[in-house]
């Protein structure tokens, strides 16, 4: 494997955490492909650590985008149900 490998795998790690801090969702998608990435690259550096690492980073990955719909959801069930009592309208 090239040595360059491993750094673009580091850059593309830091654009799925720079994207969901950003409150893209794709971050996520692009943080888990990098991770699966990483695997590969483990497997083909014999350097098995990497896969323990990978499984983490990927199950945190799936709990926050589990835990970022269910709050859309949410977010968006308020939204819909929202009665002003007052009649009055935002002023922006």
């Amino acid at each position: 494997m090239q040595w360059w490998v491993s750094w673009a795998l580091s850059l593309l790690g830091a654009c799925g955490i720079f994207l969901t801090g950003r409150k893209k969702w794709y971050g996520f998608v692009v943080g888990i492909i990098n991770e699966c990435a990483w695997v590969a690259y483990s497997i083909d550096t014999k350097q098995w650590g990497f896969i323990f690492g990978a499984t983490i980073y990927i199950a945190v990955y799936l709990f926050n985008i589990k835990m970022w719909w269910e709050e859309s959801k949410l977010r968006r069930f308020k939204n819909r149900i929202h009665i002003n009592i007052f009649n009055t309208r935002k002023v922006k």
